[in-house]
């Protein structure tokens, strides 16, 4: 397969969103001890997955930022029995803090870097700039992506919607059919890309197992490091 161009996402492929939000949370006593000061980091952490789930399908709007951010924050305070009007220092400390956090998945800066001295790179992601921005600022890569295209900046519709990803596409010069994306959600990253008519590579460090039925990924990895080896 000819592959002229790569596309990657960010959270879980590239960011260890899972882990730097743990950071976070181990960081909240310790700054807003007068709120969470007596919580654990259990109930903590039960609170934030709780509110992520809550969230999942939520609609976030370029238009009211705060507000849409606002709607996490708002539901992680309620799991915790916590006045709700709290909710907006809960979010700039949120804001504050996620971009500043290191937190790489392993090989991402090295594997980045060796495809982007081959082929044009570049990233597909659902986020707002300001954070995403940031964790690629943080992990030294932003300068190595000829395009990035965000959800809540480039105008169009989320992953797995095709769009977004013809958009990087274009962005890169390259044909769908000869730009790999790498990522490692089934539902929004490889059946996206599919659907987009690019091949797909399937970041699965757990090596989970695929959805019934579904179309298998042209490529599967459970190291990016294995991504040089394909190039």
């Amino acid at each position: 397969m000819a592959i002229d161009a790569i596309l990657f996402d960010v959270d879980e492929t590239l960011y260890d969103r899972t882990l730097a939000q743990e950071l976070i949370l181990a960081r909240l006593p310790l700054c807003l001890p007068d709120l969470f000061g007596d919580i654990t980091f259990a109930a903590l952490q039960a609170a934030w997955q709780a509110s992520d789930r809550d969230t999942g399908d939520h609609k976030y709007t370029v238009a009211d930022i705060q507000a849409s951010r606002s709607v996490r924050s708002m539901l992680f305070l309620r799991h915790l029995g916590i006045a709700e009007s709290h909710t907006d220092t809960v979010t700039r400390f949120y804001l504050d803090t996620y971009p500043t956090i290191a937190a790489p998945i392993a090989g991402a800066a090295e594997v980045v870097a060796a495809c982007a001295a081959r082929r044009p790179v570049g990233v597909v992601s659902n986020a707002y700039p300001d954070v995403q921005y940031g964790k690629l600022e943080r992990l030294g890569l932003r300068h190595l992506f000829r395009c990035i295209v965000l959800s809540e900046e480039y105008g169009g519709p989320r992953k797995p919607a095709p769009e977004i990803f013809l958009r990087g596409c274009e962005l890169l010069d390259s044909a769908p059919s000869a730009t790999l994306y790498v990522g490692d959600s089934f539902g929004n990253d490889v059946i996206g890309a599919q659907g987009a008519g690019l091949p797909a590579c399937w970041y699965n460090p757990r090596g989970l197992p695929r959805p019934d039925g579904a179309t298998p990924p042209a490529y599967e990895l459970q190291s990016l490091h294995e991504l040089e080896q394909l190039l």
